[in-house]
């Protein structure tokens, strides 16, 4: 039995866009320890955001999923597995510009991760947030490629204000990007994440932002015993919730650590009625717990 159980679910809003630049996918079977989960945030107001954000995801989730990366990433050679899988998802980005499928303005960001039993690994280019909350602190794990640490290095040194740091009509402008060219920022740790019961991740496109890291950290803490499904849920509705007028797409994966649940004698029970087996003489067989003596 797995030491960690992962728990995830996907959410999209459009919010007040006319169509959808966010792609995602996420892969973690029932009960199972590990799994991949990709978003991609097509460069919003570029033309083609929103293929080029599915042809990243899709091409960059297809590379992982199909080599044999949850063995691979526990061991050195992580930043090679992402590596090839994000030089693969750029080449096929670059080979749909250079067919003329694709405006030479369009690209992404990337935040990809992949859990395997207690550890897990990511590789990310843009801003796109990947988010750790763990004993009621919410701690963003991967960089930020965008203006807006500049920025804020500015107003710790005095040089600008905290309303100038906010509404500065850059802070949103990306450093590195997934554009088909080269690629000028990379983030992909050399240690592995370990990973412990209680463990909530979030992968996010910029538009879950209308929420403060206060008020993103609160719903996270409420809600961090709730099925992933609940969670992703809430978070798209809080932010639905404050009614901005441009809000931007909203895109989650919730992915949540947990401790395997031993079978019970319940189960038993039910599992015996489907088959039409007698309950007493199926737990008998199985030992499980709390069913010591059971038709004694």
């Amino acid at each position: 039995m797995p030491d960690l159980v992962a728990d995830a679910a996907l959410a999209q809003d459009i919010g007040c866009r006319a169509r959808q630049e966010d792609a995602a996918i996420a892969h973690f079977g029932c009960g199972a320890a590990s799994g991949i989960a990709v978003l991609s945030d097509g460069m919003g107001g570029h033309d083609d955001g929103d293929l080029a954000g599915r042809i990243i995801a899709g091409e960059m989730f297809a590379d992982l999923f199909l080599s044999d990366t949850r063995r691979d990433l526990l061991h050195h050679d992580a930043r090679a597995v992402f590596g090839s899988a994000l030089g693969n998802a750029n080449r096929k980005l670059q080979h749909h510009i250079h067919q003329g499928h694709l405006s030479e303005n369009t690209g992404g960001t990337l935040v990809s991760l992949i859990v395997s039993g207690d550890h897990a690994r990511w590789l990310s280019v843009g801003d796109s947030p990947l988010w750790l909350l763990r004993d009621g602190t919410l701690t963003r794990l991967n960089e930020n490629h965008s203006m807006a640490p500049q920025l804020d290095l500015m107003l710790a040194a005095g040089e600008i204000d905290a309303q100038s740091a906010r509404s500065h009509a850059g802070r949103s402008a990306l450093t590195s990007a997934v554009t088909g060219g080269s690629i000028a920022r990379i983030d992909c740790p050399d240690t592995p994440l370990a990973l412990r019961a209680g463990d909530l991740l979030l992968l996010a496109s910029d538009g879950i932002e209308t929420l403060d890291g206060d008020s993103l950290r609160n719903l996270l803490h409420k809600w961090r015993h709730k099925p992933a499904s609940d969670i992703a849920g809430t978070l798209l509705a809080a932010v639905a919730g404050t009614r901005r007028a441009d809000q931007d797409n909203t895109s989650v994966v919730v992915i949540r650590m947990r401790a395997p649940r031993a079978p019970t004698a319940g189960f038993a029970q039910r599992l015996c009625a489907a088959m039409g087996r007698c309950p007493r003489r199926f737990e008998r067989a199985l030992a499980l717990p709390g069913t010591e003596g059971a038709g004694r």
